[in-house]
């Protein structure tokens, strides 16, 4: 579906149907567009905490909401300028779960890494739909797929030492 989002030649954006494909395309513009992985071992937050202002009372309630202005929602804005210009842009982004942070936290909490990045995962998805950030895929660093691409692609890459 394409929808006129203002009034000048050239201006459109394409908005890919929920699931489907974005793949280059030889002879146009192609942008791919990743954000640092936010790790699973907190809520995302701002980079600062946020507590409610009595203007505007919340019951009970602290906001952390780290890494949305330096990662998610720069990469999103850049990702969104791209599509207003007709280019095709796939952004993606994602949860990692691997690591001592999360280990640590996990152990802290009295659960599993696998049930700590459950739990995680889901607050920053919730976090990321209600900035409306526009990822075309959001995924987890520990899905089979993930696992299976991450290590072919670092170890086909040619070390320094294998230069002539």
């Amino acid at each position: 579906m394409s929808q006129n989002i203002r009034q000048a030649e050239g201006i459109l954006r394409f908005i890919p149907k929920e699931g489907q494909v974005i793949l280059p395309k030889a002879g146009e513009r192609n942008i791919l567009i990743t954000s640092a992985l936010p790790y699973c071992n907190n809520v995302p937050h701002l980079g600062e905490q946020i507590y409610p202002s009595p203007i505007r009372p919340v019951v009970d309630l602290e906001y952390d909401v780290g890494n949305i202005i330096g990662s998610t929602l720069s990469a999103d804005v850049f990702a969104r300028y791209n599509r207003t210009r007709n280019r095709r842009t796939l952004y993606i982004c994602g949860t990692d779960e691997y690591g001592t942070a999360t280990e640590t936290q996990a152990l802290k909490e009295g659960i599993t890494p696998k049930q700590l990045c459950d739990k995680y995962n889901a607050l920053h998805v919730e976090t990321y739909k209600w900035f409306q950030l526009s990822f075309d895929y959001f995924g987890r660093t520990s899905t089979p797929a993930h696992s299976e691409y991450a290590p072919s692609l670092f170890f086909s890459r040619p070390r320094s030492n294998d230069r002539p």
